[in-house]
């Protein structure tokens, strides 16, 4: 059998060629997204560590609240911000398992998402740095410290090293292979386009 030849199974039906394995650009960028909000998960623990002070909170927010709902309203909000992080990851999670698919439209939801990110952070640190925490806290009762700030920062970072990995030009060249492998898909031209 000659390379020219197709190669057929058993039944006599042709074998696809095996699909390109994603590069290692892709990989990291992958869990630089999956480390991204595991990064978010941890400044949530340490945000809702501090028990006393979050009943504190509530208690200035409704003062006619009794202890016990003080309590079970402290609960419900951990409960509630941590199953907010669990669908974020398992989204984050599902969208880059797609991008590994060499499905371009996951690298645009992940570029958009990241870019939401990155622009929070940047508002987050120049409030801060110009404002002042104290100010924002009298503002709009919402305390930022220097633990938002630092999170805010490294999440920045890590968002932006998997944006730049999501489209390196082998990234680039594995989603567009993987394109033109899908049925209905004309192949890219190569070359430029002025020719």
């Amino acid at each position: 059998m000659t390379d020219l030849e197709q190669q057929v199974d058993a039944f006599g039906r042709p074998v696809p060629e095996p699909a390109p394995t994603p590069p290692q650009a892709l990989l990291v960028a992958r869990w630089l997204w999956i480390g991204s909000v595991l990064i978010g998960v941890v400044q949530a623990f340490i945000q809702l560590l501090d028990r006393p002070q979050l009943i504190d909170k509530l208690r200035q927010l409704q003062p006619d609240m009794s202890q016990l709902d003080l309590e079970a309203a402290a609960n419900s909000g951990i409960m509630f911000t941590f199953l907010l992080k669990a669908m974020i990851l398992l989204l984050y999670v599902m969208l880059s398992r797609r991008m590994l698919e060499g499905r371009n439209w996951a690298r645009i939801v992940l570029t958009v998402f990241g870019g939401f990110g990155i622009i929070n952070a940047l508002i987050t640190v120049l409030t801060v740095s110009l404002v002042g925490s104290a100010l924002i806290r009298q503002l709009t009762g919402v305390a930022v410290n220097g633990v938002d700030v630092v999170f805010s920062l490294v999440v920045m970072l890590v968002e932006i090293a998997a944006i730049v990995f999501m489209y390196r030009p082998d990234s680039n060249r594995f989603c567009q292979a993987m394109r033109n492998r899908r049925p209905g898909n004309a192949p890219a031209p190569t070359g430029n386009r002025w020719s």
